[in-house]
């Protein structure tokens, strides 16, 4: 009789251990991943157009951009960076640029638009250099689209026959301000009401000109994301 009290007590221990032990191991399956998923939170992007880059600093590589409303998942914030994943890489991104709430559509494509129009409006006047870059010493017409470009960290090609293929390419009746126009040997900026900004020649420097066929238009591309 002892026998069987004593073998039905360890019996009855063994089964509560194994219980408890199942427990903890569906606990483990079915709670840590759900724990795990929350330490990650999902936000919005602010700013019109938002730069990737690979390491969390504003001089490192830009990996590509992101546009105003887009959903991103937000993994861990360090100062004024966040760790971002998109396309099952990581990023980083100012954290300021993101939300808990989604921005309301408008015309943001527009007004970035505007913003590259109105910087490169800065250096009117200066002068035309062939193969130059620089927009305060001299540059040609890739030269100066590319630096402009540059300023809100998109890489367009250098030569005009490369950057006529950069971006997208969009109908001349959907052009809008900051969309390159492409010529053949020539490139300029878009900047609404039929004129453009460019690095014209030698005698003119950079400046603004209102008849914007003056010669055959070959590609209207568009940079920015839509």
């Amino acid at each position: 009789m002892y026998f069987n009290q004593t073998t039905e007590k360890k019996s009855l221990l063994n089964r509560i251990t194994f219980g408890f032990l199942l427990f903890a191991a569906l606990t483990c399956i079915t709670f840590f991943p759900a724990f795990s998923a929350k330490a990650a939170s999902v936000k919005y992007v602010t700013s019109r157009t938002l730069t990737l880059k690979t390491k969390a600093s504003s001089g490192s590589k830009s990996a590509g951009h992101l546009k105003k409303g887009e959903k991103v998942t937000v993994y861990h914030i360090k100062g004024r960076w966040a760790k971002i994943k998109k396309n099952k890489k990581f990023y980083f991104v100012p954290k300021k640029y993101l939300s808990v709430k989604k921005p309301s559509s408008g015309s943001g494509n527009n007004e970035a638009g505007k913003c590259i129009v109105k910087y490169a409006k800065k250096f009117i006047g200066n002068p035309y250099r062939s193969g130059g870059t620089s927009l305060t010493k001299g540059t040609d017409c890739s030269g100066f689209t590319k630096a402009i470009y540059a300023h809100f960290g998109f890489t367009l090609p250098r030569t005009s026959s490369e950057q006529r293929h950069a971006g997208y390419k969009v109908s001349w009746g959907c052009k809008k301000p900051g969309d390159i126009i492409c010529y053949s040997g020539h490139v300029a900026i878009y900047m609404g009401n039929n004129k453009i900004i460019h690095a014209s020649n030698p005698r003119s420097g950079i400046k603004t000109s209102k008849y914007i066929k003056y010669s055959k238009v070959l590609a209207v591309r568009r940079i920015l994301p839509s």
